[in-house]
């Protein structure tokens, strides 16, 4: 290892070079003492452990030398230099006299992006105060990246650790070329960019979630503050709010500068099938099937095409156009392409409108464009798949986050939507259950969690899920007291939040945060204050994982013993391959996947089931082909479960083996993260895989056409179609054929999402070069 190797850094920084080469002077001395105790050790070995020992100590004095002189080496984003004087209390004209400017330059200077290094130091040393020193220090830093993080970034140290981390390693293996070291340099350098790039981001969603009519988008638009009105008596929601389907589409709220409305709307083509679907189930006899009563409200709107009611002889009566077309012998196409050409597709291409900042009525604003738009009475926008808000807002842009908030569709009793799936298994996402006071936790929530744990979800052990209770009026205050009747709402939360507590253990479920919020009772500020601290606690696993990796590679670079590591490796290799092979093969299945279609049956609503069938499957509020999907990843979970302990074992025992070796326990961790990573990966192949093979199977069924004829026949309708589709799925040979294929591309995820990474992350050879014998 040349001298050489250290000059670029240390002459950028003013480094003397002469004390690196002087450490060679000495590097003889201690050869020959070292032979003469060991002669068996070679050369190399002893200049290896030398030049490794120098390195950190050099690695150190550089970062010393950098930080005590504090020279600003990068471009400071503007809002942290106002930021560092904000919090001195310095006004500009102050801070122009001390930099012998005027009050202009620097409102110019603050409204930028970014300042330059000079001027940055400048305006810093200007105000001389500790946050003023920090920042200097912070931008000072040889960071290994090209743009080191805010300084008002949340997680900027534990950043600094990982780069610091990943630069060390860099150099380190650009010196030390010995295979053995190849498999935990790369899981090393692996866990420090999964947790860089986590930590990096700081926007995150919160996902509200629970029962039509729980009250959640209510209790949503008070803690943002969504609300229009004067005083707070008089304030209401801005949102279209009711007692249930009373919001047609899912809902964002993201920080903005200025309020603003962000539509995603469905194409022409899903307009006519979704109209032709109110048609049908007008049809006289029609067998469900329809719109849900949000969706054929605003259709309706859209084209004009509302029931109007009177009376007669104090009797309502309800004249329905639709109805009347249908009366007159038209057939469903002619009605459908009336309606459609009442709604004007062609002016209706507007996707968004942004207000100009500083406008005081934004929130009248959106209240009523949200309103018209959820209503279908707005001309400017199609039927919305999704509405974005976007608002000015503090609780959503306090300590350092920058959060979206989704206002989910309602749940049906079956929680296995894609969309709720698609938030629960997001690493960015906080899942918020929303339910009542009285029955909380409610079933939907109980459902959720105990799901969540049969498909090996790791939500609960990262944060990403907590339950939020909303109680109304005097619910807190009516609990009964252990002493007499309770005094305060807080104690009543208390109270009941103990209950809540004991019944998820009763069930076996794992323990879950648990929040209050009375929506027009309780400050929106302390909610807030709780969901982004559950954010800071997901935050804070990936940065407690990135500092054990950053601990990692410093004993790796300071502890190499390559005789030790070099046969521990060795061991582990043949140890954990053994293992490997002996759990290769995953068990047959125990828990066929049209399981979960008959149990998600049982708790589906009777009309979200016709109207899949209807559908053949494809229907938001009950999607066959996901929910046998999620059959798979159960079964997939219970077929393995005993597998992945068994080499979670193993690599606990190894750690316990080699405890004295810090770099192979470090080594051990990290394998046993990235375990419980791949598995993530497994099953959510296994989830693919299911939703792919079964979506197949059925979409030429005829089961769809039996159980269709059945809805609006009397009683006992669930009871029936759950019969006939476990009758189907026992009897029909293609069932048996398509469980045996999903069986046979499971045992391939197995291997290649678990099995094939472990066994590359142990592999002390390096691989073979391409044409080598």
């Amino acid at each position: 290892m040349p001298v050489e190797i250290f000059t670029d850094e240390m002459e950028r920084h003013d480094f003397p070079v002469f004390q690196i080469r002087e450490s060679y002077t000495g590097f003889a001395r201690l050869s020959a003492r070292m032979f003469l105790k060991s002669p068996q050790r070679s050369y190399d070995r002893v200049k290896s452990h030398f030049l490794m020992g120098q390195f950190a100590n050099i690695r150190d004095l550089c970062h010393q030398r950098v930080e005590r002189r504090k020279i600003v080496v990068h471009s400071i984003p503007a809002d942290v230099l106002k930021h560092v004087r904000d919090a001195s209390g310095m006004s500009q004209a102050t801070l122009a006299r001390a930099m012998n400017t005027v009050p202009s330059v620097l409102s110019k200077l603050e409204k930028a992006d970014e300042v330059e290094p000079e001027i940055a130091e400048r305006y810093l040393a200007a105000i001389g105060t500790q946050t003023a020193t920090e920042v200097s220090e912070h931008y000072a830093r040889n960071w290994l990246r090209a743009k080191p993080p805010s300084f008002l970034h949340p997680d900027r140290e534990a950043l600094w650790t990982i780069d610091r981390a990943a630069r060390d390693l860099l150099a380190f293996q650009e010196q030390m070329t010995d295979p053995i070291l190849r498999g935990p340099i790369d899981l090393l350098r692996n866990e420090l960019q999964i947790t860089e790039a986590y930590l990096d981001r700081r926007d995150h969603i919160m996902a509200w979630v629970g029962d039509i009519g729980v009250g959640k988008t209510m209790a949503l638009t008070y803690a943002v503050g969504l609300l229009v009105g004067d005083g707070r008596s008089g304030r209401r929601p801005a949102f279209p709010v009711g007692p249930g389907r009373t919001t047609v589409c899912e809902t964002a709220i993201r920080v903005a500068p200025t309020f603003g409305v962000l539509v995603d709307t469905v194409t022409e083509e899903e307009v006519v099938r979704l109209t032709k679907q109110l048609v049908a189930s007008l049809v006289p006899g029609a067998s469900g099937g329809g719109l849900s009563a949000e969706l054929g409200r605003l259709i309706r709107n859209m084209a004009g095409m509302r029931p109007v009611s009177h009376m007669e002889n104090d009797e309502p009566i309800t004249k329905d156009p639709i109805v009347d077309l249908l009366k007159e012998g038209l057939g469903i196409d002619e009605v459908t392409d009336r309606i459609v050409g009442g709604m004007s597709l062609a002016a209706r291409k507007e996707r968004q409108m942004i207000l100009p900042e500083g406008r005081e009525d934004g929130l009248l604003w959106v209240s009523n464009l949200v309103s018209a738009i959820n209503s279908g009475a707005e001309p400017r926008f199609s039927i919305p798949r999704r509405i974005t808000v976007l608002m000015p807002s503090n609780n959503l842009s306090a300590d350092g986050q920058t959060l979206s908030v989704i206002d989910t569709r309602g749940v049906e009793g079956v929680t296995q939507r894609p969309d709720i799936t698609a938030y629960a298994e997001d690493s960015r996402t906080l899942l918020v259950l929303c339910t009542k006071f009285a029955d909380a936790p409610n079933t939907t929530v109980q459902r959720h969690l105990q799901e969540s744990q049969d498909a090996a979800s790791d939500a609960a052990e990262r944060y990403r899920q907590c339950i939020l209770v909303l109680p109304r009026g005097d619910e807190a205050l009516e609990m009964p007291g252990l002493d007499g009747p309770v005094i305060s709402r807080q104690q009543g939360y208390g109270l009941r939040r103990k209950e809540i507590e004991q019944a998820l253990a009763n069930v076996g479920l794992p323990p879950t945060p648990v929040n209050f919020f009375d929506a027009k009772n309780d400050d929106a500020g302390k909610i807030w204050t709780a969901l982004r601290g559950q954010i800071a606690r997901m935050r804070a696993a990936y940065a407690a994982r990135g500092v054990n990796a950053a601990d990692g590679v410093r004993n790796l670079i300071e502890n190499v013993d390559v005789v030790r590591t070099s046969e521990a490796r060795r061991e582990i290799e043949q140890d954990l391959a053994r293992v490997l092979h002996a759990v290769g093969d995953l068990p047959e299945t125990v828990r066929p996947a049209y399981q979960n279609l008959i149990d998600q049956l049982a708790v589906g609503h009777h009309s979200s089931i016709a109207a899949s069938i209807y559908r053949r499957g494809d229907w938001e509020n009950f999607q066959v082909d996901h929910i046998l999907g999620t059959g798979v990843r159960v079964d997939a979970n219970l077929r393995s479960q005993a597998l992945v302990q068994r080499i979670e074992h193993k690599l606990m025992d190894l750690e316990s083996k080699y405890e004295d070796l810090e770099a192979i326990g470090q080594n051990l961790r990290a394998l046993r993260a990235r375990l419980s990573e791949s598995r993530q990966e497994f099953l959510a192949a296994a989830r693919t895989i299911g939703r792919d093979a079964y979506g197949e199977l059925l979409s030429d069924a005829d089961i769809w056409t039996q159980t269709a004829e059945r809805y609006g026949q009397g009683a006992g309708y669930k009871r029936d179609i759950t019969a006939a589709w476990r009758n189907w799925f026992e009897t029909t040979e293609g069932v048996r054929q398509t469980a045996s294929k999903v069986s046979e591309r499971l045992q391939d995820a197995w291997s290649v999402w678990v099995l094939e990474p472990l066994m590359r992350a142990t592999r002390v050879q390096p691989d073979s070069e391409p044409g080598g014998a």
